[in-house]
């Protein structure tokens, strides 16, 4: 059984991938603040020796490197950590799985190819950093990302229609930002297909449904399925207009692979997780 160890495993976007694979591989996942599974082991990865330590301890032949500070905000009063975080924390990785001879699959973001902010400029340079993993490496670039993670508590645009459904209570959502969406499980069947298959690797794949939309719709058509309304909050933005490539999903097969298609399943795990409640 492969063994992979997985950063940010309670993160949003970690949980998941942790969720959907945690019973295929040989998976340790690891927390900084937040234990969402018990069996998460606790690591601060600004520690460079105690990222070391695990690494030569656990000697994992795929490290899926999740962890980050999400948004640019989180850089206002602590920007020397952000940079640990978002940049060092890579290197370290790296230095370590070329030093046992592991692959790295990093997550990344669309905000690398907009690099007026510290945020886009970090993800950028991690990429470069990441394909420096001489075994191989996948980086996967994410669009806003939509669906449900056993995280529900982050505030993530997702969580956030997800507590409008639990309140029973309608929401205003961004109706300015016209995009593709990354679809959360997607990252799963992407990451589950490359391990078994051993390839792809050594690529930068985005990871993105092939449907324009924005926030406000993506809320209203699930909103809708519990007969609550979505309403428009013109925000604005300073996104630069980026054309996705949305081949993947063709690709690797994913499913599944319409807008439409995405709508229902989140409908149908959102409904699923509140029976059982």
């Amino acid at each position: 059984m492969t063994k992979i160890l997985l950063t940010g495993a309670s993160s949003y976007v970690g949980a998941r991938i942790y969720e959907d694979l945690k019973n295929k591989y040989g998976l340790v996942g690891t927390y900084f603040q937040h234990q969402l599974f018990p069996e998460l082991v606790q690591l601060d990865l600004t520690d460079k020796r105690a990222v070391e330590q695990i690494i030569s301890q656990q000697k994992p032949k795929i490290i899926i490197h999740v962890a980050n500070y999400p948004s640019v905000k989180e850089a206002a009063n602590n920007e020397p950590g952000y940079i640990k975080l978002n940049k060092e924390a890579t290197e370290t990785l790296v230095g370590m799985a070329n030093k046992i001879g592991a692959k790295i699959i990093f997550i990344s973001s669309f905000a690398a190819l907009n690099t007026s902010d510290i945020y886009g400029k970090l993800k950028l340079e991690s990429e470069e950093i990441v394909k420096k993993t001489q075994a191989g490496y996948l980086i996967l670039r994410l669009r806003l990302v939509i669906g449900l993670s056993p995280n529900t508590v982050n505030d993530r645009s997702f969580n956030r229609i997800l507590r409008c459904v639990i309140n029973q209570q309608s929401g205003e959502f961004d109706n300015s930002w016209v995009f593709r969406p990354t679809y959360l499980p997607h990252l799963s069947q992407v990451i589950d297909q490359v391990i078994k298959h051993n390839n792809f690797w050594n690529k930068t794949i985005s990871i993105v449904i092939d449907h324009e939309t924005t926030l406000k719709q993506i809320a209203q058509d699930i909103l809708k399925e519990f007969e609550l309304e979505a309403k428009a909050a013109e925000r604005g933005h300073d996104f630069p207009v980026i054309k996705e490539d949305a081949s993947a999903i063709a690709e690797f097969g994913l499913k599944p692979a319409t807008y439409k298609e995405m709508i229902k399943e989140i409908v149908r795990e959102v409904k699923q997780m509140i029976t059982y409640r």
